[in-house]
């Protein structure tokens, strides 16, 4: 069954409602000023704090579609890569870093404040509510310091509150156990009964109107994503968490409609930093998909504009030789490697030939033909315009799948950590990744290149034939790389968990199941970046000793690098 997803279409009218038609200044007020946060409910300022996770566009257009993804080997920019697509870290601005500090982190820890605040009557009304911003908050401070490494928490987003404004740093090996332990506890609120009839934050929770047992798997699933971070680090650690998440059998997710997932309307991602459109498919991703008739593929990228009705066209027309054979597929990315991609070779996936039809409005008009697949605009952005027609579908960002959880249960079941079944784990994390890609290409209203509707839907034949591909089946000698394999695939919009993937199993590579190419520039094969560039902090900051307190600790380990710019040193979880 495929799942009904709720569609937040009034955000932006909500959150004008929700402030009780505050004028802007007044809400600027509300969240910086201590003296009037008691003019807001805990509801208004957690609705606010979740829209905020996913609103950084430039997140989007720089760490992402132009950082991450092309490291791995998700897309390529139109023409290919060039030489220094790997070396530029100017690319990669860690944006999810100053939506913690002071934005989302604040709201949160707001949150807990006004409940503070209240009578202990009420407090006991939200005891629920706390343990629901809790498990957020928890997400968001794993979230920055994977990249980061040790971040401030524990004395963070305190100052208007009597705390300090120069917070220590938490270490990464710190924070893990901080936040592994807050989620422990706040999912063992949410499995308790409270004597008090529990306030809900209903409508203003945009993903499970504020069902604790949703909340409770949201957490379970949180604590195993970050044990599995600790494979390398403590494996003994990991496989203490991970079992005791697993344990709680009866709040684990079940189903794609346990996952976390913000989904809002059309205008949301709108304007040009969301927009993919210049993007392709990157080739060793698009023919592993194409060779083994991936569902997903027709949901994560544009077919070519080589239809038969074009094709004949441009014989008609003297644009290509009359004695052309139609070539039926019209998958083709291109070379991840800047090299490859430059090869006389691969000219003719540049080279693109314009014909003269008439298109959808009626009129005749030059259309330029190429072979490559794009990126289907609308799965990234669902308000994405063809001509002067804007998308209307819905936006989704995956932040914590069913998927997800299925592969890292398949995972740990093939690394022998767990008694469980890994191909049954596998099965269901690939099937339940191309519900999920359906169900969202259908929401998102994707379009072919002429901007017609071209979703299709997938039927339960068309995954078990998938499932029985040879490259597909599950196979216990390489149980691992296939699991990692599928996951990178599942992916697709969640770029930081294929580089957190990559990094954590070395999947996938030149080798694996599903191969990436090697890139080598001037002869040289490049290493893709394991972390954020770190920037010193300017003397005049308030917490200048504690930054340099961090980095100095950060230094201290071998891995971390060259110095704090060095992008291709490690954070403390990603050992050698």
């Amino acid at each position: 069954m495929k799942r009904k997803y709720k569609v937040w279409t009034c955000l932006v009218a909500l959150i004008f409602v929700t402030i009780s038609s505050c004028k802007k200044q007044d809400f600027v007020d509300l969240n910086t000023n201590p003296q009037l946060i008691d003019q807001i409910t805990p509801e208004q300022e957690f609705m606010d704090a979740l829209i905020r996770l996913q609103n950084e566009r430039l997140e989007w257009y720089y760490d992402n579609v132009r950082g991450i993804m092309p490291w791995m080997q998700m897309n390529t920019p139109q023409n290919g890569n060039g030489d220094t697509f790997i070396s530029d870290a100017a690319n990669f601005r860690n944006a999810r870093y100053n939506m913690f500090y002071p934005g989302i982190g604040a709201s949160l820890t707001d949150v807990e404040h006004i409940i503070s605040e209240m009578s202990a009557e009420e407090q006991a009304k939200r005891v629920h509510e706390l343990a629901i911003t809790g498990i957020v908050k928890a997400y968001y401070a794993f979230y920055v310091s994977d990249v980061s490494g040790s971040i401030p928490y524990t004395e963070a987003f305190q100052g208007k509150y009597g705390g300090t404004f120069t917070p220590k740093y938490n270490t990464q090996e710190e924070l893990f156990t901080i936040l592994d332990e807050q989620l422990k506890t706040n999912i063992a609120t949410l499995e308790s009964s409270p004597a008090v009839a529990q306030t809900s934050f209903g409508n203003k929770d945009l993903f499970f109107d504020g069902a604790a047992a949703q909340w409770a798997k949201t957490g379970n699933a949180i604590r195993l994503r970050i044990a599995m971070r600790l494979m390398k680090r403590n494996p003994a650690e990991m496989t203490t968490r991970a079992l005791e998440v697993l344990a709680d059998a009866g709040n684990l997710m079940t189903s794609n409609e346990d996952s976390w997932t913000f989904e809002t309307n059309s205008t949301y991602a709108a304007g040009g930093d969301w927009s993919v459109n210049t993007f392709r498919g990157a080739k060793n991703m698009v023919d592993f998909m194409y060779d083994n008739s991936d569902p997903r593929m027709k949901y994560f990228y544009q077919p070519n504009y080589y239809t038969e009705e074009n094709f004949n066209l441009a014989k008609a027309q003297g644009k290509i030789p009359a004695n052309a054979v139609y070539d039926t597929r019209r998958y083709y990315g291109v070379p991840a490697n800047p090299e490859t991609s430059a090869l006389p070779a691969n000219d003719k996936f540049f080279n693109s030939i314009t014909i003269s039809k008439t298109v959808a409005s009626g009129n005749v008009a030059d259309v330029d033909l190429d072979t490559l697949a794009n990126l289907q605009p609308r799965l990234f952005a669902a308000g994405e315009p063809y001509g002067s027609v804007n998308g209307d579908g819905t936006n989704y960002f995956p932040i914590v799948t069913y998927a997800d959880f299925c592969f890292m249960r398949a995972e740990l079941a093939a690394r022998g950590i767990t008694a469980d079944a890994a191909k049954e784990w596998y099965d269901k994390g690939i099937t339940a990744s191309i519900n999920m890609y359906d169900d969202m290409a259908s929401g998102a209203k994707i379009i072919d290149r002429e901007g017609v509707s071209n979703y299709v839907a997938t039927d339960a034949a068309e995954i078990t034939a998938y499932l029985a591909k040879p490259a597909i089946a599950y196979n216990p000698a390489k149980g691992v790389d296939q699991i990692a394999c599928q996951a990178y695939l599942h992916f697709f919009k969640q770029p930081n968990e294929a580089w957190s993937l990559y990094k954590r199993t070395g999947y996938p590579n030149a080798t694996s199941v599903l191969p990436l190419e090697r890139i080598i520039v001037g002869g040289a094969e490049q290493q893709i970046p394991r972390r954020a560039l770190l920037t010193f902090p300017s003397p005049t900051n308030l917490n200048y000793q504690n930054i340099l307190d961090a980095y100095t600790e950060m230094q201290k380990d071998p891995d971390f690098g060259t110095g704090i710019s060095d992008i291709f040193g490690r954070v403390w979880w990603d050992k050698k």
